[in-house]
């Protein structure tokens, strides 16, 4: 059975890197890379994301960095290769999070722990 699910898993694999929003993505990112200006953009919005996300699970106050982000996009997006990127990869997130909720539909995992953590301090 173990081998019959990684088998369908390899070919959802195949599936996904031929459908449309993926290969969107894939094209967008590569258009930027060929336009220094725009992948030195996204480089520095990435870098911006990460350090937004690395300071909001330390804890630490992100309001102002939030909004030299949305700034930042402001100017960016302007670059269309930029844009596409970013627009690209919000399709494909969505859709890749759509399988993800497929995959997940009865497993019941969040209930299961819940359950059990339950059990355990009675």
């Amino acid at each position: 059975m173990k081998e019959e699910i990684l088998r369908k898993a390899q070919e959802l694999n195949l599936l996904l890197k031929n459908s449309s929003e993926y290969q969107g993505y894939v094209s967008a990112v590569k258009n930027a890379r060929e336009h220094s200006a725009a992948d030195i953009m996204l480089r520095d919005y990435r870098k911006k994301q990460q350090e937004i996300y690395e300071k909001a699970m330390k804890g630490e106050k992100i309001d102002q960095d939030l909004k030299e982000l949305e700034e930042l996009w402001g100017v960016i997006s302007l670059n269309p290769y930029v844009r596409a990127v970013v627009e690209n990869e919000l399709i494909f997130k969505e859709f890749y999070s759509q399988i993800i909720r497929e995959l997940s539909k009865g497993l019941e995992l969040e209930e299961q722990s819940e359950t059990k953590e339950d059990e355990n301090s009675k």
